[in-house]
């Protein structure tokens, strides 16, 4: 088998002459199993390759993911938030990335960090599940910046308050960030109404989906999802890519019960 170009001249003319003859059926398929051949190799020498740093079950895990939903196979670490071999503050990953977090990852050395901007630019690379232009695009950034920037932070103030708040005033201020959280969930389940489909962009899954269903797993019983919200929380971790991410980094997804 070898490639198309290196046909001889002779043998594309005899083609040309020949092409309903048995014999010329016969070299029909060996063009284009050549071709074939040709431009897989090709393909398989330009495949990136990838590094991802995560912490099991966080932001994370939703690049994670979407980096097996896009085909991307890569190189998993799970990370944890100690100096040890695997840590977020060793001294090796912090030479990657000196702010110590993650979702980091690398493309062929080269590295990105920030989730939204890691997916964004993943998605636009591969061209799956972030829409090219106009309105469609915008929506569906809309709701990954809304997942990253609004509801992630909000989650964020009530894991400090639980952490760090004095006993005697922490249940009444976590009753209140976590009161702010239920209204962030009742405005999506309230968009899902006009969404015309399972997705927060309608019947085509996007990035945003992705992460909003993580999130979803941090304390699930501490709020009310919508039937909407079950909806799509089951359908994105159901689908294989998430199933994959899930067991990889040994979590079980229960915000979609």
């Amino acid at each position: 088998m070898f490639p198309a170009s290196m046909l001889l001249y002779d043998e594309v003319i005899w083609l040309c002459n020949n092409k309903n003859s048995m014999s010329g059926r016969g070299l029909i398929f060996r063009v284009a199993a050549s071709s074939l051949w040709a431009s897989t190799s090709l393909m398989e020498q330009s495949r990136m390759s990838y590094e991802l740093y995560t912490l099991a079950g966080s932001c994370s895990m939703a690049i994670h993911a979407v980096m097996n939903e896009l085909g991307l196979a890569p190189n998993v670490h799970i990370m944890d938030k100690t100096e040890g071999e695997n840590g977020l503050k060793s001294t090796t990953f912090k030479k990657m990335n000196p702010r110590a977090n993650a979702p980091f990852i690398t493309e062929d050395g080269k590295g990105v960090g920030e989730g939204a901007a890691i997916v964004a630019y993943l998605c636009d690379k591969e061209g799956k599940l972030l829409p090219k232009t106009g309105h469609e695009r915008a929506k569906a950034l809309q709701w990954l910046m809304f997942a990253n920037s609004t509801l992630h932070p909000a989650y964020g103030r009530t894991f400090w308050l639980n952490t760090y708040l004095p006993e005697a005033v922490r249940d009444e201020a976590l009753k209140t960030a976590r009161s702010q959280i239920q209204d962030l969930w009742n405005y999506v389940e309230a968009e899902l109404e006009k969404s015309g489909g399972t997705y927060l962009c309608g019947s085509e899954i996007t990035c945003g989906d992705f992460l909003i269903a993580t999130i979803a797993n941090w304390n699930p019983v501490a709020y009310k999802f919508g039937p909407k919200t079950k909806a799509l929380l089951a359908s994105v971790s159901a689908r294989p890519s998430y199933q994959k991410a899930l067991s990889a980094e040994s979590i079980e997804y229960k915000a979609a019960a």
